[in-house]
């Protein structure tokens, strides 16, 4: 009892009252100091997904290889697509579930202005269906996909491939083609008579996670914790050396 009424004796000691006094200032500090950069960490990420968000051209970000941080961008691209460089990618679900038609995708090759060529999956159509490919310049939008990985090995028929893999249609194509294939969602001028849009298998504004500024956050908070840590231990100390004196 005579400790613990010597540890309320030294909180009420001027000094110690000062003490209490700066604590809760550099407390008050850290928090806001925290809370920046908590708030830097949340802007960082607000911004970066509102730019991985925004449509950029294909050209920009695609080469020979894809960067597995730009699966799911959404990209645009003028120029025109080659009629006669058109493959069916046979089995294909309509809208990917189990109950829909079966059917095939149409895959063009797309020349863009900049001169790259790259793979666009224009849409689901009927087995067998005839649409053509339209030969005039258009602009297409669309969200950047990697090659498909599934059924490797598998052999492509007549008919069509089994799989949208760059490198095949390379060689199906005599051109070199950039890496990975475009899912298309817009074009203009539309044309008629257009095959069913394909859901993207691949669809995200994920990114890094700013670390650095979350973690400088943390540590204004720890700093503001173990201030209080030491403030109650020196009370604690001071309190059982007078106890001691007396």
């Amino acid at each position: 009892m005579t400790r613990k009424g010597n540890v309320f004796t030294e909180v009420r000691k001027p000094t110690h009252i000062l003490a209490l006094a700066a604590l809760i200032g550099v407390c008050v500090l850290f928090f806001f100091l925290g809370k920046w950069q908590w708030d830097r960490t949340q802007n960082i990420l607000n911004a970066e997904r509102a730019a991985s968000e925004q449509a950029v051209p294909v050209s920009e970000i695609v080469g020979e290889e894809l960067n597995p941080e730009d699966f799911g961008r959404a990209v645009t691209a003028a120029g025109r697509y080659v009629p006669a460089n058109q493959v069916r990618v046979t089995n294909r679900l309509e809208n990917g579930q189990p109950s829909a038609r079966v059917g095939e995708w149409v895959v063009s090759e797309f020349v863009v202005d900049s001169g790259l060529r790259i793979a666009v999956l224009r849409g689901w159509v009927p087995t067998a269906a005839e649409y053509l490919t339209p030969a005039e310049p258009v602009v297409i939008g669309g969200i950047l996909q990697p090659s498909e990985a599934f059924y490797e090995g598998a052999v492509s028929g007549q008919s069509g491939v089994v799989v949208i893999d760059s490198e095949e249609l390379s060689e199906i194509w005599g051109k070199p083609l950039a890496s990975g294939f475009v899912v298309l969602t817009t074009q203009e001028p539309q044309g008629v008579a257009n095959p069913t849009p394909v859901p993207p298998t691949i669809s995200t504004s994920n990114v890094a996670f700013p670390l650095q500024n979350f973690f400088y956050a943390i540590q204004w908070w720890i700093f503001a914790l173990f201030a209080i840590v030491l403030y109650f231990r020196w009370i604690v100390v001071s309190g059982r050396e007078d106890s001691e004196v007396q």
